[in-house]
């Protein structure tokens, strides 16, 4: 790593992953911090869980930055959109998260924009495989497991394909990290 744009690229790459992963903690903090005094959807708390082991997830890929040596802007704009679109979501879920689940918490989960950010991060991960000359991976056709079935929930309002989309979507990142093991 002696290009010294690798190294700006992993450091912004890195602050913008510890915004959300600290903005999901807090979240999660307030949720256990009022652990019986209040309603929380189990739905919104899942998709909570699965965001923070989606930056678990994208923080593990940060050493792949150092695979390019020839950075340009576009490039670090590139390398930079999948965290940014994993903010992104964030703020849109923990939104939700803070609302009165009294008032049809889910229906927040439910939005298009949330579901539409979570599969355009599936792209991204998939366009990653080609910028680092690794093709359509394993990885890849898992990404676009989730990459459908986000497509599926933006317009579903159904409880039921909500509960069975975040299984799915946990499922696929599961396989995810096992292939990472794998690797």
């Amino acid at each position: 790593m002696d290009n010294i744009n690798t190294l700006l690229v992993a450091f912004m790459f890195i602050t913008i992953l510890t915004l959300g992963i600290a903005s999901v903690l807090a979240e999660l903090a307030e949720v256990v911090r009022h652990l019986g005094r209040e309603k929380r959807d189990g739905l919104l708390v899942g998709w909570t869980l699965l965001l923070l082991f989606a930056y678990f997830t994208l923080f593990w890929h940060t050493s792949d930055i150092t695979l390019l040596e020839d950075w340009n802007f576009g490039l670090f704009l590139f390398a930079e959109t999948g965290p940014v679109l994993l903010l992104f979501a964030t703020q849109i879920m923990l939104g939700a998260l803070s609302t009165d689940p009294d008032e049809d918490p889910d229906a927040a989960v439910r939005q298009g924009r949330f579901f539409a950010i979570f599969a355009l991060l599936g792209v991204w991960s998939i366009c990653v495989g080609f910028v680092l000359g690794v093709g359509f991976t394993v990885a890849s056709a898992i990404d676009l497991v989730v990459i459908a079935t986000c497509s599926l929930l933006a317009f579903s309002k159904s409880q039921t394909v909500h509960v069975a989309g975040l299984a799915v979507v946990w499922i696929a990142y599961l396989a995810g990290a096992v292939v990472d093991l794998a690797a």
